[in-house]
Parts: C-alpha cells; sequence; structure tokens
C-alpha cells in the first residue's frame, strides 16, 4: 500500500501563484492556463422532507448508523487544500516578487544634469586655485593672436595648438575625473545615490539587493569611477543606455551591477 497522500482530481483551483485567478490542475501537475475566477454556484438545499410512521427518510437523512451523503470526508481523501504541501509545485518567487520601481530616463537624465551643475563649479574653481586655468586661457589667447596673424598673411600652413594648449587641458580633464569620481563614490558609499539623485527621490543599489538596502563601499568605488570615466569619454552615450534597456541601466550600471530606483 502507497503512503503517498492522494491528489485531489484534475479541475480549476485557486491560483497557488497569489493571482486572483483559477489555475488548471491536471492531477498531476499545475498547467499554465489560468481563468478568472469563478463564482460558488449556491448551495444545494434538498427539501426537508418530515417521514411519517413506517416511512424511509427523505434525501439527505441519514438511516441509523449510516451518514448523511455529502457529510464528512470519503474513505482515503482529503479536503482540497488539506494534507497537500507533499506535492504543490512553489510557486516561482521572481513572478510573485513585485516589479522593482527603475528610474526612468527623463529622471536620470535630470539628476545628471544637477550633478554636472554641481561639479561644475567644484572643478573649475579647483582648476583655477592649481593654476590650470590661467595656463589656458594663456595658450588659448596666444593660438588666437597665431590665428589673426595668419588670416591676415595666409602663407603655409594653419596655426595648430600646441602641447601649452593641450597640456592644460589634459590636466584639467584629469582633476575632473578624479573629482566626480570621488563626489560619486562618497555619496554612493554614504547615502546611495548623489545630489541630484536625491533630490529626486532616487536611489542606487545592487541589482541583486532590496531597494532600502545600502550599497557597500566597494560597488560605491566601482559604480563612482567607471560613470565618472565614462562620462568624461564618452559623455551623454553612457547615460542613453538608460532609455533602451530593459532594467534602465547605464553602462556604469552594468560595470558595477546596479540599478537606480524611484523610492518616492
Amino acid at each position: 500500500m502507497s503512503d503517498s497522500p492522494q491528489q485531489p482530481p484534475a479541475g480549476w483551483y485557486p491560483d497557488p501563484a497569489g493571482s486572483d485567478g483559477e489555475r488548471y490542475w491536471d492531477g498531476v501537475a499545475w498547467s499554465q492556463a489560468t481563468r478568472d475566477r469563478q463564482p460558488a454556484p449556491p448551495p444545494y438545499s434538498p427539501p426537508q422532507a418530515q417521514p411519517g410512521y413506517g416511512q424511509a427518510p427523505g434525501y439527505g437523512q441519514a438511516q441509523y448508523g449510516q451518514q448523511p451523503y455529502g457529510q464528512g470526508p470519503a474513505y482515503g481523501r482529503q479536503p482540497y487544500g488539506q494534507g497537500m504541501q507533499g506535492y504543490m509545485p512553489a510557486a516561482d518567487p521572481r513572478s510573485m516578487a513585485p516589479t522593482r520601481p527603475y528610474a526612468g530616463f527623463g529622471l536620470r537624465l535630470l539628476g545628471y544634469i544637477i550633478d554636472s551643475i554641481i561639479m561644475g563649479i567644484v572643478v573649475q574653481t579647483v582648476a583655477a586655485m592649481i593654476g590650470i586655468t590661467a595656463a589656458m586661457d594663456s595658450a588659448l589667447m596666444a593660438w588666437q593672436r597665431e590665428l589673426l596673424i595668419w588670416f591676415e598673411n595666409p602663407v603655409g600652413e594653419t596655426p595648430m595648438p600646441g602641447m601649452d594648449l593641450w597640456g592644460p587641458i589634459l590636466y584639467s580633464a584629469l582633476v575632473s575625473v578624479v573629482l566626480v569620481a570621488a563626489y560619486r563614490t562618497i555619496l554612493y558609499g554614504t547615502l546611495s545615490a548623489t545630489l541630484g539623485q536625491l533630490a529626486l527621490g532616487l536611489r542606487v543599489v545592487r541589482a541583486d539587493a532590496p531597494p532600502d538596502s545600502k550599497l557597500s563601499w566597494s560597488t560605491a568605488a566601482v559604480r563612482g569611477i567607471a560613470s565618472a570615466v565614462l562620462y568624461e569619454t564618452i559623455g551623454l552615450i553612457n547615460g542613453i543606455f538608460a532609455a533602451f534597456t530593459r532594467e534602465k541601466q547605464t553602462l556604469g550600471d552594468m560595470i558595477a551591477k546596479t540599478h537606480v530606483l524611484k523610492i518616492r
């Protein structure tokens, strides 16, 4: 004799995945077929006859030592929903998890603009303090004078900027990458968002972590450095990826395995 519990007959039952509908049980496993929940039929109420002396009891009335039809579980059977845990298929947790509130491209672009304004002021201030701005202005003015002289007498090749201009431009770009990477890393590690993202109710989290989780410092560093380098080299191409990827990720998000979520 088998000790395994008897499975319920094939039919429509409440969806174990948690939806409001019904799913078809084929007698062995749950199928992919679903339908809206059907209204329960009204209970059958047989006529209550009062048998007289010597008459047989009416339908639904028990004789002595017998059980009325439809009352109590039949031999070897259990009501649906009891004792089925041993063979009821587990629902896929991914199908029951709520959709993550990914931040859209428009919000992310606005947050980037806010951060760019903030960091633009910081980078220009630092560049002026260490002399990069003055060196760049001096080299640019010298090149402009050479161009004016050449336009008055266009003999020979057109004057091109030399290292006295390209050098300060390169140094300015390096300073910008370092400052932006530090800005993003520190804010990601402490607040899980930049100032622009905080202003818009956005939060950066690991792709495999809950929406209210905090970034680790290693993830914050990878995300901050990758975003700073990508925005400095390819500009908004990094951010445009958020408009076309399924999980609204930029290249920086893909490298750091993060999501930007709308939390308020």
